[in-house]
């Protein structure tokens, strides 16, 4: 689900970031007579530029497209500065030579799509305007050799194609980097499981769906027997093995679409969806019957669980609500002797 607090400060940067090129536009169309006498040209490229991000800035501010404001601002930056260009010697120009930073700030700020078309249609531009050399307009007045124009024009096209493939390569690592981040931060160290931040993202999401199609929602609630003794007698690094082994037995007893999570400590939860209380309780029995069946460690140690299971109550139930049905279903099996399955009352 997309972050509504981060779309919102993106599009204030992005309006932010506006404003300033906006004022910096204004600020040069008046205080450039008072420094320096320049061509009529310049005069009538800074309009242009003013009227291009004013156009910008009343569409990004109406927010209703956001989806392609990043790329309307990398194509109205383009538009802005190529006029520049076509009047200051083309490839010659001392601002050609910033052109191959636009495809890797399209990756930054953008994506690969943006990268890539920018890459493109600088390429071209670059190719156009190296041949058509003699017919770009240079206002300072310097004479360019031809054989001056093609090695630039070549040069700055070969940057330009480095640029694009630097970076999509930042772009491929970023993406591996962001994947990990967000697996770690989702995913429990020890057990490779959903850790409580991974469980509630599932957890919101299923309820709410369950809520929409009226489809019936269960929770397990899942305790590891007497484990501090196990600790205490053996030690945590055979506790830690044996919670391992316990979590990859619970988790080849479930379903594809059930969600299974370290709660933490010794205790383990199951998200249901789709799933009736009775078919919950005869899979609980399942993983009940697994564990004990099963041996742990090194030391094949014999361990039990006990579990509670609570189910979704109607539209106005929520997550607190079920986990608290649950943890008194385990808490009453735990007083009953434990190894056995507790439903809610």
């Amino acid at each position: 689900m997309p972050d509504l607090s981060q779309t919102k400060l993106n599009h204030k940067l992005t309006l932010r970031i506006i404003e300033m090129t906006l004022v910096t536009l204004v600020f040069s169309l008046l205080a450039r007579p008072i420094l320096a006498e320049l061509h009529p040209y310049y005069f009538w490229i800074a309009i242009f530029d003013i009227i291009i991000t004013s156009s910008l800035y009343l569409v990004v501010r109406s927010n209703k497209w956001p989806k392609w404001h990043i790329s309307l601002s990398l194509i109205s930056s383009l538009i802005i500065i190529l006029p520049m260009l076509s009047i200051s010697g083309g490839v010659n120009s001392q601002v050609a030579f910033f052109l191959p930073l636009y495809p890797i700030v399209g990756a930054l700020i953008g994506g690969r799509l943006e990268s890539r078309l920018m890459s493109l249609f600088l390429i071209v531009a670059v190719l156009f305007a190296t041949i058509f050399n003699h017919s770009i307009i240079n206002v300072s007045g310097e004479y360019y050799a031809d054989n001056t124009s093609y090695l630039r024009g070549f040069w700055l096209i070969l940057a330009i194609m480095f640029s694009a493939i630097f970076g999509q390569f930042f772009l491929n690592r970023y993406t591996e980097l962001t994947k990990k981040l967000t697996a770690e931060n989702l995913q429990d160290p020890l057990t490779e499981l959903l850790n409580r931040r991974g469980l509630n993202l599932h957890f919101s999401l299923e309820l709410e769906q369950a809520k929409e199609t009226k489809s019936p929602f269960c929770l397990m609630l899942i305790d590891i027997d007497y484990f501090k003794k196990i600790n205490d007698q053996y030690g945590h690094d055979v506790g830690d093995t044996c919670l391992i082994e316990v979590a990859d037995r619970l988790n080849k007893g479930i379903q594809s679409h059930h969600y299974l999570a370290r709660f933490g400590g010794e205790e383990f939860i199951i998200v249901l969806p789709n799933t009736h209380l009775l078919e919950a309780e005869k899979i609980a029995e399942q993983l009940r019957q697994t564990i004990e069946d099963s041996h742990f460690s090194h030391l094949k140690l014999p361990i039990t669980i006990t579990l509670g299971i609570a189910r979704l109550h109607g539209e106005r139930d929520n997550a607190l609500k079920i986990i608290k049905r649950a943890d008194k279903a385990l808490y009453r099996g735990k007083e009953k002797g434990r190894n056995r399955i507790e439903l809610e009352n």
